[in-house]
């Protein structure tokens, strides 16, 4: 049995719940979303929704994604650099508005899930902490 690996929070995404989680492999990273939440949220049709994560489970994100286990079930999970893709391509393919307040509601649910990862650092360990997820998100080793 797979261990656990809960939410670290909850935040509001088009009035939708959208669960954050840290990063499965333990690095410091932006907080990873669920991909069901994200698309929900987005408002594709429930067909559209599954064939969506079946895509996103063996193509190209295939690589990037993970499946955990939670208190609620499995759930397919991936990092923010996916959220940017999923959220950029729905804007071209015109499932979401090309106004941005999606993606600004998301970076808001996202701050409340990077308080939580970062609570009990001192404001210098948060800003070092956010650099190493900034780093980490565009793929470079960490200098210290």
């Amino acid at each position: 049995m797979k261990p656990l690996h809960n939410p670290i929070y909850t935040g509001q995404l088009r009035g939708r719940a959208i669960r954050f989680f840290a990063a499965p492999n333990g690095v410091v990273a932006l907080p990873w979303h669920s991909c069901a939440d994200l698309v929900s949220a987005a408002g594709l049709p429930a067909d559209a929704q599954g064939i969506f994560l079946q895509m996103t489970r063996s193509g190209s994100f295939q690589d990037s994604v993970r499946m955990v286990s939670t208190d609620a079930g499995e759930v397919l999970i991936a990092p923010h650099s996916v959220a940017q893709g999923t959220i950029g391509a729905f804007r071209q393919c015109g499932f979401l508005p090309d106004d941005g307040t999606f993606e600004n509601e998301f970076y808001r649910a996202g701050i409340g899930a990077t308080k939580v990862l970062q609570a009990g650092m001192s404001p210098e360990e948060r800003f070092r902490n956010l650099i190493q997820m900034g780093r980490q998100s565009l793929g470079q080793e960490d200098e210290e």
